[in-house]
């Protein structure tokens, strides 16, 4: 199956089906809401951004779909999960250990406390060979010195026998995605895997985060906050905006053509050698709190293009132009659905 859309990979039938997810907090009486009406697809061979600020709830949407949202107090309560037809939320938990590793991996925001620091980290990759492909514990060994070689680590059989707090960030990060590639996962799950790294390093990361996708054909789920690395590697991408999506479609044409203003901001904060300019763009405000989510479209108290309708109605996603849509009922030719 082709890895990139030049070779058509937005015909082929979506690998990964998220529809109407809703996640919450708290008790039912005092639920709050942090993922409302989630919706995407995921191609074989894809990599699709999700990008917003802080606590707007991208991770939490990742995590549902390995349902690893932390029970109690947050639940999955309602919508679909579906990996090739089979819906997720609804299997039990052996069923999901079965997918977690092996068919849907994730590297997690921070390996200093994702890994185990008191097992040696050839120990945590070979752990997911033996697990998921029932290999011995010489052949697992074996394996996980091919995958630290394959990361790019150098010295890789002294690392082998390493623990986390003797190598680098970047290191660490590289036998983040090693324990996540093992076992050749169908899609990858990249929570803002270059955080906390220098750019140096950032640049590395997804060079080899690239290379791995193609040589896998995997399809990726890349999760940032930073525009900048959404614009090097991905095909599509989606915005949310306070547990909401508020614009999606294929980078180029969000990125040439933002349809929401919260969009059209986080694009106008990017530096850039070519502004002459004093201070960088900033968008004013913050993100609301769960408890305190505003009424109608949630950006509005910070939207430099609001009217009153906004403190009203809630936007939903409609087509700007093929392949692209937004939620804003200040975008010309708005419509909401019946």
């Amino acid at each position: 199956m082709s890895s990139t859309h030049d070779c058509g990979c937005k015909l082929a039938e979506p690998l990964l089906r998220v529809e109407d997810l809703r996640v919450v907090f708290g008790p039912p009486n005092r639920e709050q809401v942090a993922v409302d009406g989630v919706s995407f697809t995921l191609a074989p061979g894809e990599i699709l951004g999700i990008v917003g600020e802080s606590g707007c709830g991208k991770t939490l949407t990742a995590l549902s779909i390995l349902k690893l949202v932390p029970s109690p107090p947050g639940r999955i309560a309602g919508g679909r999960i579906l990996l090739r037809g089979q819906d997720l939320a609804n299997v039990d938990e052996s069923a999901m250990n079965r997918v977690r590793g092996k068919e849907i991996s994730m590297i997690f925001q921070e390996p200093m406390t994702a890994l185990n620091p008191v097992f040696r980290v050839g120990e945590q990759i070979s752990e997911t060979l033996r697990v998921h492909d029932g290999l011995s514990r010489a052949s697992a060994r074996e394996g996980a010195l091919k995958m630290i070689k394959r990361v790019g680590i150098s010295n890789p059989e002294q690392r082998l026998n390493q623990y986390p707090h003797e190598l680098s960030g970047g290191m660490r990060q590289r036998i983040m995605i090693a324990i996540a590639l093992a076992c050749r996962p169908q899609i990858l799950i990249a929570d803002e895997p270059t955080t906390a790294l220098d750019v140096t390093i950032q640049a590395q990361i997804l060079l080899l985060l690239r290379e791995l996708q193609q040589e896998l054909g995997m399809a990726v789920i890349l999760i940032t906050h930073d525009l900048g690395v959404v614009a090097q590697v991905v095909d599509r991408v989606v915005v949310m905006y306070a547990g909401r999506v508020v614009e999606e479609g294929d980078v180029a044409a969000v990125f040439e053509r933002p349809a929401h203003p919260y969009t059209r901001l986080l694009l106008e904060s990017i530096p850039s050698l070519d502004q002459q300019q004093e201070r960088l763009q900033t968008i004013p405000g913050m993100v609301p709190s769960l408890s305190d989510l505003p009424s109608g479209c949630r950006f509005h108290p910070r939207c430099p293009d609001v009217r009153p309708a906004c403190r009203e109605q809630a936007p939903v996603l409609f087509e700007v132009e093929p392949g692209h849509s937004a939620a804003c009922i200040a975008v010309k030719g708005y419509r909401h659905a019946d």
